[in-house]
């Protein structure tokens, strides 16, 4: 809910009129907003707008400042002595080591979720003759047995345990 004092309640609505009917009314869905989205919500210089394209660095900050002041950080400066070797900026080391960092969580994880699905996964071998096996039983006509058939190779593990019967 928005809420102002008194004071500033008026001094707003006689500015804005039409912000009237958000003030002091409930915010619908807030609590399974606040679910969503708690606190992890960028804010500040890390909150981009939604028309910005994602996985791009913001460079308007340097632009805009090159704009406002006539010099372009890009130029360097006149004094003292110079080097020759090039260092990535700040923000590309951070970008880097944030990169590193997230990059590097989600290759162990998938590699810990391969290994795990592997461990889990069993083969699915069946013997090779158990189809033979199933012909060999009295009493069924070929198209039970084909069915039956069917129906243990779409389930191995029922299929071993069905060769397994004595």
């Amino acid at each position: 809910m928005i809420t102002l004092d008194a004071e500033h309640y008026n001094n707003h609505i006689q500015d804005h009129k039409a912000d009237a009917e958000f003030f002091s009314k409930p915010l619908l869905h807030y609590r399974q907003m606040e679910t969503i989205f708690g606190n992890s919500m960028a804010t500040g210089n890390f909150a981009k707008d939604s028309s910005a394209p994602l996985g791009r660095d913001d460079n308007d900050a340097d632009s805009q400042e090159a704009e406002d002041t006539g010099y372009d950080a890009s130029e360097g400066t006149t004094q003292g002595a110079t080097s020759s070797a090039s260092r990535p900026s700040k923000r590309a080391k951070l970008a880097e080591i944030e990169e590193e960092g997230l990059i590097g969580a989600v290759k162990s994880v998938g590699k810990y979720l391969a290994n795990a699905i592997q461990m889990v996964a069993h083969p699915d071998d069946l013997p090779p003759d158990l189809f033979p096996m199933l012909q060999s039983m009295p009493g069924f006509n070929s198209a039970h047995i084909s069915y039956y058939f069917h129906y243990l190779v779409a389930n191995p593990s029922i299929g071993r345990a069905f060769y397994a019967l004595p």
